[in-house]
């Protein structure tokens, strides 16, 4: 019997290599998760607001921290100018969100040795700026989106 050599599979196209339309379709499926867990996380600081049992907090927001993470990991990679532009600011806003959900956490987890930690934690109100940012990519993206797919049927 004779062994054939397999030829390797061909490489994946690497992720620089998306051009922009595959590119702002991995970015609308990221964002739309984004918002999902951001809707959570927002509920995770209501309760660290309201000073809930860190024991009941952490399993909830420690896997926030690392979707959040992941997701930053999964942008696409391009050098197309408005590529860039998306993946800079939605990058910021993941990081924003996995650190604030990260350090309001571990004040909770210390809230006893001080009140100034506890007056921090009672300013809490949400995810801020980021996250309207974050809505606004969103709709940003959507509109990109319909206003290409109108233009072939404009044309027709």
């Amino acid at each position: 019997m004779r062994l054939r050599k397999r030829r390797p599979p061909a490489p994946l196209r690497p992720a620089a290599a998306l051009d922009r339309l595959a590119a702002e379709a991995v970015l609308r499926c990221i964002v739309a998760e984004a918002v999902i867990w951001q809707d959570a996380a927002e509920d995770v600081l209501i309760d660290i607001r309201d000073r809930r049992p860190l024991a009941d907090v952490a399993p909830r927001g420690g896997p926030l921290v690392s979707r959040f993470v992941s997701l930053a990991l999964r942008l696409p990679e391009s050098d197309d100018p408005a590529i860039l532009r998306y993946t800079s600011e939605l990058r910021a806003v993941f990081d924003h969100h996995a650190y604030m959900i990260d350090s309001c956490m571990q004040m909770l987890a210390v809230d006893w040795r001080s009140e100034r930690i506890v007056e921090q934690l009672e300013r809490i109100d949400g995810l801020g700026s980021p996250a309207l940012r974050l809505e606004a990519l969103r709709a940003e993206l959507l509109r990109a989106q319909e206003t290409r797919e109108a233009q072939p049927a404009q044309a027709a």
